[in-house]
């Protein structure tokens, strides 16, 4: 168990240091981790877990301690928790510190413009990660495409579009 809290602690402080742009630029690493490499969930899993992180108020990646729970119990999600949140709070209120001092220097603009990309690329991939454990058959693509065309041409929130693939899904995939 001790050998399981150290890796959740290692495996998610290490995302929430190198993860930047939100939460879903990590969930690639994260599945790879928790999936493929340590095998504390399913791919499956994985994607309920995310949809539950979607659900439920605050930052999506809240799911984490869902992972850490499945791999360790009570204590494995406070630990994955406490290493997804604790350092990068710690390196954000440390970048803002800088950010603020150095407010009127041309590269801040230059490193916002540069990292735009980043973050759009690292949110598809986070998509595409959390389709591997859910997309199987025709069906089950027909509501992912139209749930990805209702997301990127309305403002319907999260919550709903859920509701509404559940409800494809149900109907189409019984």
């Amino acid at each position: 168990m001790m050998e399981t809290l150290v890796r959740l602690a290692i495996a998610f402080g290490t995302l929430s240091i190198l993860g930047f742009g939100g939460g879903k630029g990590i969930i690639p690493q994260m599945h790879d981790d928790a999936v493929t490499q340590f095998h504390w969930v399913t791919s499956e899993q994985f994607a309920q877990f995310y949809t539950i992180g979607k659900l439920v108020p605050g930052p999506t990646t809240i799911f984490g301690a869902l992972v850490g729970y499945r791999a360790a119990g009570y204590v494995g999600a406070a630990v994955a928790a406490a290493a997804l949140f604790l350092p990068s709070s710690l390196l954000m209120m440390l970048a803002g510190a800088a950010w603020r001092r150095f407010s009127a220097s041309s590269w801040k603009d230059v490193v916002s413009v540069g990292l735009a990309p980043v973050v759009i690329g690292l949110v598809w991939s986070s998509v595409f990660t959390v389709a591997k454990g859910t997309i199987q058959g025709p069906a089950a693509i027909a509501i992912a495409l139209l749930i990805t065309a209702l997301t990127l041409r309305t403002a319907l929130s999260a919550p709903l579009l859920i509701a509404l693939g559940a409800a494809g899904g149900l109907a189409f995939l019984r």
